[in-house]
């Protein structure tokens, strides 16, 4: 139950932060001319993609965590009990809005573009909305008020980041056929400024939320939760080092006059995808320890 709790989770958490990332990129990093107009159309299909599949797997992940709460997979088939836990739990109550509100997303994202700006503000709420079903819950009073707006800022700033890793290699393609001198060099230093903010909020939020759920250095490294919260670190210092060799190498020789852009494109889409990879190996990380108890107690 806990594998198949921490996979729906991570699906869910995947599609969703990619989503919010992939819509909010448009509004800090803009691309004019024929690059942004190509890059927008295969946008487009991965958000339509990523809003059905969030919605779908919002779905599954509130069953799971259903079958999980009860302990027999039988609750499936007791409309009476689903229907109490749905309505006279706060569990139930979050995730219902959380499926009203994901339905729309996906009805919108037939005919959305991906600089939409409503669909934007939705998957932002969509993604925020997931801090309200997670450990935060454990705490009370203005602890629990604290913990969850750090998760939330937490998601937000892991959204923009990895959703923008997405935009970025869709948008690889585009440059090199259409971009103008300097076009891609912009872009990356735009998104660059946004990784930075992200990468400060990221760490920020995650020290409060292992203050409050890791407690000590016993239950870092002597407990499922604390291993898995560790490989999450490494993954994250996996993409800051490739987030700063696109910073330091990558934009430089995009901005330098009479430097042919083709390898040094090819080299970002490269690192790009690299870093996107390690970025949803990371939410892997966070589905699993979502689904198992942190070690407050030790």
């Amino acid at each position: 139950m806990l594998v198949l709790l921490a996979a729906t989770r991570f699906v869910h958490f995947t599609a969703a932060a990619l989503l919010f990332g992939l819509l909010a990129f448009p509004v800090y990093a803009p691309v004019p001319g024929e690059a942004g107009r190509s890059a927008a159309r295969s946008a487009t299909r991965a958000v339509r993609l990523l809003a059905w599949a969030s919605f779908a797997t919002a779905a599954l992940a509130l069953l799971a965590a259903m079958i999980n709460m009860t302990g027999d997979a039988a609750v499936l088939d007791d409309p009476a009990t689903l229907w109490a836990i749905l309505t006279h739990t706060g569990f139930g109550q979050t995730w219902s809005l959380r499926l009203l509100l994901g339905a729309a997303i996906a009805l919108l994202a037939l005919r959305a573009r991906p600089d939409d700006r409503l669909l934007t503000v939705l998957s932002m709420l969509f993604l925020i909305s997931i801090a309200y079903s997670g450990h935060s819950r454990m705490q009370d009073g203005a602890l629990r008020f604290l913990h969850v707006f750090a998760d939330a800022l937490h998601l937000l700033a892991a959204g923009a980041w990895i959703g923008g890793l997405l935009a970025l290699v869709l948008l690889v393609g585009p440059l090199e056929r259409f971009g103008r001198e300097g076009a891609a060099a912009k872009v990356l230093h735009q998104f660059s400024g946004m990784g930075y903010f992200a990468v400060a909020v990221l760490i920020a939020t995650g020290l409060f939320k292992s203050w409050l759920l890791v407690v000590n250095l016993h239950g870092l490294t002597a407990t499922p939760y604390g291993w898995t919260l560790m490989v999450k670190l490494a993954l994250f210092a996996g993409m800051g080092a490739l987030a700063l060799s696109n910073r330091l190498r990558i934009t430089p020789a995009l901005s330098t006059r009479g430097v042919d852009p083709a390898p040094w494109l090819a080299r970002l889409k490269r690192q790009a995808a690299l870093e996107l990879l390690l970025g949803i190996a990371v939410l892997a990380a966070v589905g699993l320890m979502g689904a198992m108890e942190p070690p407050v107690s030790l």
